[in-house]
């Protein structure tokens, strides 16, 4: 059996926790102490060889996705880690992992599963996989469908048709419901939700392609035709800068007549609101899904998560409130699917919070906001062993550098030197500059940054 996990979305229904640069397939918040994305790894992992795994991300997760995948499975193969340059939706990113799967390996059933999902029950999981599998060697593209619990409008829909050798020919996939239509297809037995993850062989997902939406295989196949590898860069962002942005709903699943379903009776959820959150967690004797440093009284049907601030709440229900160290979130629990409105105002006026966390992964390492005003910011600095910044400089403002942990390598214009715990020193504007650990332990620096434009105001003269 073979492997792809889609870990390139940016979601925005879960924020101040999630954000554009750090959406919620990096966040812990399922059943361990690992994020969505480690958990849907290690889901697959006793079931798939890492060779036989693809996990297709954006670019501009890179390191945070690189991070996470060698904290479990620090040998998992690069070259199976296709990171997309711009987002073409699932249908393209789908196709190019299936192009980069071996010959000999054409004809495995291979499980396509999202990076964000919660499904507690491993085991039972792996039942239904080996059970679609059956289904899959048989040429029929599987889709795995919820059953019910109850009539939820947020999910699309699979209608089950005639019965198969395992599940069902799919009758027809149905957009999101109504309250009254949901319960209807409660009553009929017939309906299952959609859960996104679906599994067929290589080959024949090739060949839908091929009829459903040629004009994107003949994009790939062109480029594979030329002998060039799918792996290189520029291969894939010519792919990129030609193909059109399609789910794969649409551009095989609601066409194709090869497309069955297996209904799966599990708990599932695709954690895609807070309130969702609140129905999966673990909850006190008065409904409140509790996390971090939380204190209540007289507090009913709340979710209260923090990550540093003491949160105490008095006489309280039907509450979300979500802390962060620069945002704080307070929503009506019936409301969550609304934070995405908020997420667009914040697009809209450009603000920090929506794309970042005070704490963003680097190539290099990372970096920590420690306080902020206008003028000048102050951030924690930590520069991992043999990596360097790029040579750079800026004109509208200075930095002042002090060596926290370690030895720091200094280019300032001319000059080159080391500098090592306590001491420090100054960059003035326009000085071209570079910083860089040459160490075994991690670099730590305190950079003090003074000047009118702070984010924006930087030149890379060479990576």
């Amino acid at each position: 059996m073979l492997g792809m996990i889609l870990a390139g979305g940016g979601g925005t229904r879960l924020w101040p926790f999630s954000r554009y640069m750090s959406p919620k397939q990096f966040l812990n918040l399922g059943s361990t102490h690992e994020s969505l994305l480690q958990e849907t790894y290690q889901r697959l992992s006793s079931l798939v060889l890492k060779e036989d795994i693809f996990i297709v991300g954006s670019t501009h997760h890179e390191f945070e996705l690189i991070h996470q995948i060698d904290q479990i499975a620090p040998d998992f193969p690069r070259r199976n880690l296709l990171f997309e340059p711009q987002g073409r939706n699932t249908a393209p990113a789908i196709l190019w992992a299936v192009f980069c799967v071996s010959k000999s390996n054409l004809d495995e059933p291979m499980i396509i599963l999202p990076a964000d999902h919660l499904i507690p029950d491993r085991e039972g999981f792996h039942k239904y996989l080996q059970q679609g599998a059956v289904l899959a060697r048989e040429k029929w593209i599987v889709t795995f469908g919820i059953k019910p619990e109850h009539p939820e409008t947020g999910y699309g829909y699979i209608k089950s048709g005639n019965p198969l050798s395992q599940g069902f020919r799919v009758e027809k996939f149905v957009e999101k419901p109504d309250q009254a239509t949901a319960e209807k297809y409660l009553d009929s037995g017939k309906y299952t939700w959609n859960s996104g993850i679906f599994m067929c062989t290589p080959r024949v997902l090739m060949e839908e392609y091929q009829k459903q939406v040629p004009e994107m295989f003949e994009v790939f196949s062109k480029y594979r035709d030329t002998g060039k590898s799918f792996l290189d860069e520029d291969v894939i962002n010519a792919i990129y800068g030609e193909v059109q942005a399609d789910s794969i709903d649409y551009a095989i699943l609601e066409k194709s007549d090869r497309v069955s379903v297996l209904p799966l009776d599990i708990a599932w959820s695709d954690l895609g609101s807070w309130e969702s959150i609140h129905q999966v967690s673990k909850k006190d004797d008065e409904n409140n899904a509790i996390q971090g440093n939380v204190v209540l009284h007289d507090t009913r049907n709340c979710l209260i998560f923090t990550t540093k601030k003491l949160v105490t709440s008095i006489g309280i229900e039907n509450l979300i409130i979500v802390e962060t160290d620069d945002a704080l979130l307070v929503c009506d629990l019936s409301r969550s699917q609304d934070v995405k409105k908020l997420v667009d105002t914040l697009k809209e006026e450009d603000r920090y919070e929506y794309k970042f966390h005070r704490t963003i992964l680097r190539r290099w390492g990372r970096s920590t906001i420690l306080y902020e005003t206008p003028g000048y910011q102050i951030k924690n600095v930590e520069i991992l062993p043999g990596m360097y910044l790029s040579r750079q400089r800026h004109q509208h403002r200075s930095e002042h550098w002090i060596v926290v942990k370690g030895t720091a390598d200094v280019l300032r214009d001319d000059e080159q030197f080391l500098l090592n715990e306590s001491e420090s020193t100054h960059i003035p504007r326009t000085i071209v500059h570079r910083l860089g650990n040459p160490g075994t332990t991690p670099l730590e620096i305190i950079e003090i940054q003074l000047g009118e434009h702070l984010d924006d105001d930087i030149e890379r003269l060479e990576q």
